[in-house]
């Protein structure tokens, strides 16, 4: 695929079910409160995609900076062939090795940003009637400033075009300020809006995906960077009622610190930019919830930390105790957080784009900066897993060593942050043609994350995967010097450093 080909597919792609798989009606469905008009994946005739498909009221008005609504009934026909807006991206003008060179891990070009923006893309195969599906539900990365489920790399259409019997969903939540304000007004109460989306999302699908084939009782939350961190954090915020039978994780975990809830003064600030000037937190966060979204975001956007004395503006995941906790290792240690099956990995170079800054010149990066990344995001998921095996809950864990020519624009970017993330959706020929090893890897991967979906406690196992002992050859190399399917290897090789790193 190239550049036009994915720009025209974002302005095709839609959202389909169906009641008779043999028709065209089965881009017609009606679920239990709506009715949505999908359409079929280009150049996919056995793959129904439904775009942009509302799980929960605009977070408008009085519903900004507050948990999601649920979506009220309509009877009215949805037209869920286009994706939605993605939620307002925070955009300082700072150049990456993703702005410069990896595009296809951005959002599709020419998408729009607006609060109105709480939906999900569903991608569903043309199958026989009465077949119940996995479902695979994604939540994607950004690190909690931007992204969204209308992205190249990550469109769900070619998995399940070569899987015919799996269900993919991805969706938006609220990002930066939007979701995670910290206001004064909000008592330290409900401060993770973004966190709530995801949770409000999961919600929907479990209760609407039978419309599209999909199996509830099978379904898997997957997330990657700080979706990985918001699968995981999911995990200890509804240890008993995940809804969800399995979590992946790539690429981070829920465990670490948050934001000081008691630490309200990047809110004040921007609220004081855009004239909220009020001295009661109550009436100043009424204002805000009707200050326009463009001037609270272009606050953010033009900040400059040098002009304000070296003081950060951010908002991200904040400690509240609900959603982010204060007490991480004592939940480990009594075992609050869902018991369902894992699957847990890294990149084996995270830090190339991650951990230290770009070198316009093209240049590799500060390597030591590297190595401290990545070690930081393995040991994450490496405690991920091994909470898991401790109390008994299956899980196994990979690490990706993989490097193909469309996906390196820059020799030195090896396995960097992201870069499985293509092989597993099947989109990984978007910058030109996957070699002969790509193409199988690639399928052995996707593979994997299907089983996995389709049986949690079993699927893996049967697939030819140990479950995870950190003492033994149970972590799984993908992609190691050529192999295009598992080599096993203790996880000890790799976690040595992390005392040091965390």
């Amino acid at each position: 695929m190239r550049w036009t080909a994915i720009a025209c597919l974002g302005l095709t792609l839609g959202v389909v079910l169906a009641q008779d798989y043999s028709s065209s009606d089965d881009l017609l469905v009606k679920t239990g409160s709506l009715v949505l008009q999908g359409t079929l994946e280009e150049n996919m005739p056995n793959v129904r995609v439904f775009r942009g498909v509302p799980f929960a009221e605009p977070p408008l008005g009085q519903y900004r900076f507050r948990p999601p609504v649920t979506k009220k009934s309509s009877s009215e026909v949805i037209n869920a062939t286009w994706f939605g807006p993605s939620c307002i991206q925070l955009d300082n003008g700072q150049k990456t090795v993703y702005t410069e060179h990896l595009q296809g891990f951005l959002l599709t070009p020419g998408q729009q940003d607006t609060e109105d923006c709480l939906t999900l893309n569903i991608w569903t195969p043309r199958g026989a009637e009465g077949q119940k599906f996995p479902v695979i539900l994604y939540i994607p990365g950004g690190g909690y400033t931007g992204g969204g489920g209308a992205s190249p790399y990550k469109y769900g259409g070619p998995m399940v075009r070569d899987q015919q019997d799996v269900i993919v969903v991805t969706m938006n939540y609220r990002l930066n300020i939007f979701g995670f304000p910290n206001a004064a007004g909000l008592d330290q109460h409900n401060l993770n809006l973004g966190l709530l989306d995801q949770r409000k999302a999961v919600e929907w699908a479990f209760n609407n995906v039978a419309a599209f084939g999909g199996d509830p009782s099978r379904m898997i939350l997957w997330g990657q960077s700080a979706g990985a961190g918001s699968a995981d954090s999911y995990a200890y915020a509804w240890p008993d009622d995940p809804v969800v039978y399995g979590f992946a994780i790539d690429s981070g975990s829920g465990d670490g610190a948050g934001r000081s809830a008691s630490d309200t003064s990047n809110f004040t600030y921007v609220a004081q930019q855009v004239g909220c000037t009020q001295e009661d937190k109550y009436d100043q966060f009424a204002c805000m919830q009707t200050a326009p979204a463009e001037d609270i975001i272009g606050v953010l956007s033009s900040y400059n930390a040098s002009d304000n004395d070296g003081l950060s503006l951010g908002f991200g995941p904040t400690t509240d105790d609900e959603t982010k906790f204060s007490n991480y290792s004592d939940l480990q240690a009594r075992g609050r957080f869902a018991k369902v099956p894992l699957l847990a990995g890294n990149t084996n170079d995270e830090g190339q784009t991650l951990s230290a800054p770009y070198n316009e010149d093209g240049s590799a990066p500060n390597q030591t900066l590297v190595e401290i990344g990545t070690n930081r995001t393995a040991c994450g998921i490496g405690r991920a897993a091994e909470v898991r095996a401790e109390h008994d809950v299956p899980v196994w864990r990979w690490r990706y060593l993989g490097y193909f020519p469309n996906l390196q624009p820059l020799e030195w970017l090896r396995s960097y942050h992201s870069s499985e993330l293509p092989l597993v959706f099947g989109t990984s020929d978007f910058s030109g043609p996957d070699t002969e090893v790509e193409d199988e890897t690639s399928k052995y991967m996707q593979g994997a994350w299907v089983a996995f979906a389709k049986d949690p406690v079993n699927g893996l196992s049967r697939y030819g995967w140990p479950t995870y002992d950190a003492a033994e050859n149970t972590l799984v190399e993908l992609a190691l010097d050529g192999n295009t399917s598992a080599v096993f290897a203790a996880g000890i090789k790799y976690d040595s450093t992390c005392q040091s790193s965390d």
